[in-house]
């Protein structure tokens, strides 16, 4: 005798029937996969219908243009946007939810349009890209919200900032992502699917204001930022999203000492309420790392790839220098990381040998290693490692990862290393002879910290030709002990 509520589901969609659930039928994807956060697997072929194929993807959508946008989304860029993330939310329920929300329609249809363009754009060309279609669709998804959900709203503000990532607008896509974090409190228990898919975006996204903007007081903190870490983590994904909340902890906490570092207060004792969070975040880092270790031997998962436990690992190095080094005047601390340092490379070679570079694309929504290859650059005063990692950059790192861009932060870098230890780099980032300091610089040849302008900037060289470049500051500290700027245009050049 069958158990209540196991009874064969005969109709209805493949995932339903596998879960043994009453389906709702609609279609293309039913509703209740959808709203559940599940892959709907469709529905199987009526025996006359076997050999039925479709013209084309997105029956529904009428328009041959936008049915075309979709299509080339779907294939070309939403594999990609998640970096070196598990890129389901993008392959599948932005795709989902774009089959029967036209606010998500029209999002993706202006993303698509844009990102085409940004893609196969030549790289020296300069020229205004065409924004009539991705305007015209971005205006109707907003037309769409008027009427829509808070859930619904979350989704486009991501496909939003997406759009604002790839026109380099640094404060719209830090409007949208506060206004995001805001609705995300009041929601994020409504629906499994949020929890699990938006919720850690939203935390990832929480991170990147700090890099880009110095008025960072008015940024809301995602919630749950200091839930305590579970006895033993069940899959990656948790590991992912506690380890993202540590280093949105860390950053906010290396901001705050922004001021004991370089500013005024450098030398000056540090708020006893800063030390204890620093001692806070130092126990978390320590307890993530023992359940990560007992998470790795199940990882068998091919959904878990040897790319992602590389990018989280290196992720937690990254933050455990940083915490350590939150209020430290001095550089020489980073010294004591130099074999951590040379770990992340390792392991970045490692992954460029067994050829992932060959699956990095032009742009992704989410960082992936070159900010973190940038940060060893910059904090690991080992020639030959940090040389390695420069160019590294190149080769795994998009031309464009969330605002971060890949010749801006190579050329950066490139200056970083030849101020430091009076050298030379050829435009590939390698070594031009020998360096006047081989070894580690002394303290006041340090650099604290760089700030780039935003805006290309065009002069004319020597030799009249016109140079394209960034203003770049780098942050030293003078004999007295103050910190000065020195102010440099760095060419940047297409690599």
């Amino acid at each position: 005798m069958a158990r209540k509520g196991s009874s064969k589901v005969r109709t209805g969609c493949l995932t339903c029937k596998v879960r043994k659930v009453k389906c709702d039928e609609e279609k293309p994807h039913c509703r209740r996969c959808v709203g559940t956060g599940h892959k709907c697997d469709g529905y199987a072929p009526a025996p006359g219908l076997l050999w039925h194929r479709p013209r084309h993807l997105f029956p529904d959508v009428n328009d041959a243009g936008e049915r075309r946008s979709l299509q080339f989304f779907c294939e070309g860029a939403a594999p990609f946007m998640a970096g070196p993330m598990d890129p389901y939310f993008w392959t599948h329920l932005v795709m989902q939810f774009s089959s029967f929300e036209p606010a998500v329609r029209h999002s993706v249809v202006a993303l698509s349009a844009l990102y085409e363009q940004v893609i196969r754009r030549p790289a020296s060309d300069q020229q205004e890209l065409d924004y009539s279609v991705v305007l015209r669709h971005y205006n109707s998804a907003i037309r769409e919200l008027k009427t829509a959900s808070e859930p619904l709203v979350l989704m486009v503000c991501v496909l939003f900032t997406c759009i604002d990532f790839l026109r380099g607008e640094r404060e719209a896509a830090i409007e949208h992502v506060k206004h995001g974090v805001f609705i995300l409190e009041g929601v994020e228990d409504s629906c499994s699917w949020i929890k699990e898919y938006l919720s850690p975006i939203f935390r990832r996204l929480s991170i990147f204001p700090f890099f880009f903007t110095v008025n960072t007081d008015s940024f809301a903190k995602p919630i749950g930022l200091h839930d305590e870490i579970p006895a033993a983590f069940g899959t990656f994904s948790e590991a992912q999203y506690f380890v993202d909340g540590i280093i949105s902890r860390t950053i906010r906490l290396v901001r705050y000492g922004d001021s004991y570092r370089l500013g005024d207060l450098a030398g000056s004792p540090v708020p006893d309420e800063l030390l204890a969070e620093q001692e806070r975040i130092r126990v978390t880092l320590d307890q993530w790392r023992l359940r990560f270790a007992s998470l790795e031997p199940k990882l068998h998962d091919p959904g878990t790839s040897e790319v992602m436990t590389c990018s989280i690992l290196m992720r937690y190095e990254v933050a455990r220098s940083w915490l350590e080094m939150a209020f430290n005047h001095t550089e020489a601390g980073y010294d004591s990381f130099l074999n951590r340092f040379r770990w992340m490379v390792h392991e970045a070679e490692r992954l460029e040998a067994a050829g992932y570079c060959k699956d990095t694309t032009t742009f992704s929504f989410e960082m992936g290693f070159l900010p973190l290859l940038y940060y060893v650059v910059m904090r690991c005063r080992c020639l030959e490692t940090r040389v390695r990692a420069l160019s590294l950059m190149k080769k795994l790192g998009s031309p464009q990862e969330n605002l971060f861009e890949l010749v801006t932060m190579h050329a950066a870098g490139k200056r970083f290393i030849e101020i430091e230890h009076g050298a030379l780099l050829d435009e590939a980032g390698d070594l031009v002879g020998e360096a006047l300091c081989p070894g580690l610089p002394a303290d006041e040849m340090r650099i604290r910290d760089v700030t780039t302008h935003q805006k290309p900037v065009v002069q004319t060289a020597a030799n009249g030709e016109q140079v394209t470049g960034r203003m770049v500051g780098f942050y030293m500290r003078a004999a007295d002990g103050r910190i000065h700027v020195r102010n440099e245009f760095v060419p940047v050049s297409p690599l």
